[in-house]
């Protein structure tokens, strides 16, 4: 099984990605991490730029945070990207504009994917993702404590992931 992680803006989600993803080890796969642009030149991410990285990539799994879940959308909606199963926590639905959320819309109907959202955040709550999830046909959604857009919890995160990363859920 091959997994993207797509860390968030800051360079630290890197960091953080990695360590999530290493603690899910009891099921054998294997994973790469996204190392956006902007990270060593200090600019504005390009969305685009990070999207066409992924043009017709070959995965099973992307799991997402923040910039992440925005890049994924992005990519499948014009490059061909098509896991699948998809993981997307913290989304930033403060970032995003209506035709954002009418790729994530086509998103989920052709990748089965769990949202994973604070259940405070101020990028957009729980309740407010629910309302939306509810309307996809593959769309899941857990809510963790939270409102800080961390997600600093890896624990508690590797729990909600494995089940799915292991062919449930």
């Amino acid at each position: 099984m091959k997994i993207l992680g797509l860390p968030g803006v800051k360079p630290e989600t890197e960091s953080w990605m990695r360590d999530l993803l290493l603690g899910l080890q009891k099921s054998p796969f294997d994973f790469k991490i996204a190392q956006y642009r902007h990270w060593s030149n200090d600019y504005d991410p390009d969305v685009n730029h990070e999207a066409s990285c992924l043009a017709d990539s070959s995965i099973d799994y992307v799991v997402a945070k923040s910039l992440g879940t925005v890049i994924s959308t992005l990519a499948f909606d014009t490059f061909n990207f098509k896991p699948r199963k998809a993981i997307f926590i913290g989304s930033p639905l403060r970032r995003h504009s209506t035709n954002n959320f009418e790729s994530l819309s086509q998103f989920v109907s052709s990748v089965p994917t769990l949202f994973i959202q604070q259940a405070s955040d101020f990028n957009g709550s729980y309740i407010e993702l629910a309302k939306i999830v509810q309307t996809f046909h593959n769309g899941a959604i857990v809510e963790v404590p939270g409102e800080d857009h961390l997600y600093d919890d890896i624990n508690e995160l590797q729990k909600i992931l494995l089940p799915v990363l292991s062919g449930g859920a």
